[in-house]
């Protein structure tokens, strides 16, 4: 009879434990595992406009630019001889909502109907469209946070006139567009105003 000695020990303990140290190991039937399966609804489509309250969370995409800017013209108002500090006579031409955007640009053009015989500025003054500033503007005569911008009107120069352009910072969702005309002709006056962020 032969004799297999230590060897045989230690191959059939290296057999043993090769496969576990490994990970190496028969298939072993197992349990069935749930399965979850997540039905992700169809994209939402919303036409018209949207105000949402809250922090918004997922993903969000507008189609199309977003506009950065709003030009708004008050065309041609006959503005007849009215000094600036005269606050009942003051040409009214509407509002202008600047509500949304940080800044604004205005500018003021004239024409004149006949020739002036006197020089004066023609203007326009955004007033806020608050309490506290009309008040004070129809009690005392006082223009609190006010944007104006005027032009030139004066005898022999050509019929029409412009202002610079002014940037002021947007301070109210609302202004009051006033005009004044201290030269001594009707003008037709057209205002501009370009809203920006």
């Amino acid at each position: 009879m032969k004799s297999f000695g230590p060897h045989l020990g230690v191959t059939v303990l290296l057999l043993l434990l090769v496969p576990q140290v490994t990970g190496v190991r028969a298939q072993a039937p197992e349990k069935a595992q749930p399965v979850f399966v997540v039905n992700q609804p169809e994209t939402v489509k919303v036409e018209g406009q949207v105000r949402l309250v809250g922090p918004i969370e997922g993903e969000v995409s507008i189609r199309g630019p977003i506009p950065q800017g709003k030009a708004i013209t008050i065309g041609e108002v006959e503005v007849p001889p009215v000094q600036k500090t005269d606050v009942t006579r003051l040409v009214r031409a509407g509002t202008v909502d600047t509500e949304g955007f940080a800044a604004m640009v205005v500018s003021l053009a004239g024409m004149q109907r006949s020739a002036p015989t006197k020089a004066g500025d023609v203007g326009v003054i955004l007033l806020p469209a608050e309490e506290l500033p009309t008040r004070a503007w129809e009690e005392q005569g006082q223009l609190l946070f006010a944007v104006e911008s005027h032009a030139l009107s004066s005898p022999g120069s050509p019929p029409y006139c412009a202002s610079q352009p002014l940037r002021a910072t947007v301070a109210f969702p609302r202004y009051r567009v006033l005009l004044y005309n201290a030269s001594d002709r009707t003008v037709a006056v057209t205002v501009y105003v370009y809203l920006t962020n």
